[in-house]
């Protein structure tokens, strides 16, 4: 008995050998979200990881289908000032926060 838990070196070894195998096997198994670091990684679980993952491939993109002043109206994603309707207050037509006389999402005057 060569260590202080009463195995052999001989038993320590091979257990050694099999936690290294399953330490490799695991880090193949990963699923790696770009914008989180590994220690955040390690702390959750291998199904959590990929559950997230799917629910971030599966979520609608914020991209615009066209840039057509028009359509977009028509569609009601802004309105006929060219401020969005939902999400943040601000115009379509003049990309600030301000419509094309300087007034605000609200009507009230804002400095540009």
């Amino acid at each position: 008995m060569a260590n202080s838990h009463g195995l052999t070196s001989r038993i320590v070894k091979k257990q050694a050998a099999a936690r290294k195998l399953a330490k490799n096997k695991k880090s193949a198994f990963q699923v790696h979200i770009g914008n989180e670091n590994p220690q955040a990684r390690k702390n959750q679980s291998y199904k959590a990881r990929t559950h997230y993952l799917q629910n971030k491939q599966n979520f609608p993109k914020k991209k615009l289908k066209t840039k057509n002043i028009e359509s977009l109206m028509e569609q009601g994603i802004i309105d006929d000032r060219g401020f969005f309707v939902k999400g943040k207050k601000k115009n379509f037509i003049t990309k600030s926060m301000v419509d094309s006389k300087g007034f605000d999402y609200y009507g009230m005057p804002r400095a540009a």
